[in-house]
């Protein structure tokens, strides 16, 4: 088996075996016994272990999310929104849907973060994170860019704050879609966020 193909094969066993049994449940051992791949090799590929394989799958999501968002969105409802507050409710509304789907890795993601600090560090060494959040970044900006450009009316800017923007969105959502009773409903979050989107652009 060539290293590529060990590398997809044990991507492909842990990302089952996540979605079935959850990230603590994870054990490489297995993962790497289900992969027809030593356990040796499994580290080679992937150093820091259940750490970096999150990491990994993390990166794969983010790709399919973007494609997911950017079938979902309703173009066309952006651009008749009678406000900005409206295009944004419905961008908000196509995050928060294509967020849920993901909700296990998400959770994972926080969770290996927040209990393990030192292997994360390690991890995103090699990664440019910078890059990734840029790139994350993109499909949300872009929206927010058009709307502002239709609804200038307000005194609102984007320039030199996407990053900062992006994140804050970013995160709540996160924390949105696996505790949702800690906002209220879904209604309370939107409106929420309109008011902290703004106050970022103002």
């Amino acid at each position: 088996m060539r290293e590529s193909k060990a590398k997809n094969r044990i991507l492909q066993v842990a990302d089952e075996k996540f979605r079935k049994v959850g990230y603590a449940n994870l054990n490489v051992n297995e993962i790497a016994h289900e992969a027809g791949v030593s356990i040796g090799t499994l580290y080679y590929h992937f150093p820091e272990g259940k750490t970096s394989i999150l990491m990994e799958i993390r990166e794969r999501i983010a790709e399919e999310y973007k494609t997911r968002f950017s079938e979902r969105l309703d173009t066309e409802r952006i651009d008749e929104a009678a406000s900005f507050n409206e295009g944004l409710e419905w961008l908000l509304e196509t995050l928060i849907g294509v967020h849920r789907e993901e909700r296990l890795v998400l959770a994972a993601i926080d969770s290996e973060v927040l209990s393990n600090l030192a292997s994360y560090d390690k991890v995103v060494e090699s990664v440019n994170v910078r890059d990734l959040m840029e790139s994350d970044a993109g499909p949300v900006v872009g929206v927010l860019e058009a709307l502002l450009s239709r609804h200038p009316g307000d005194g609102l800017t984007l320039k030199g704050r996407e990053a900062r923007v992006n994140k804050v969105v970013d995160v709540l959502i996160h924390r949105f879609v696996y505790v949702e009773s800690m906002f209220g409903s879904e209604r309370e979050f939107i409106d929420m966020m309109i008011d902290i989107v703004r106050a970022l652009l103002a």
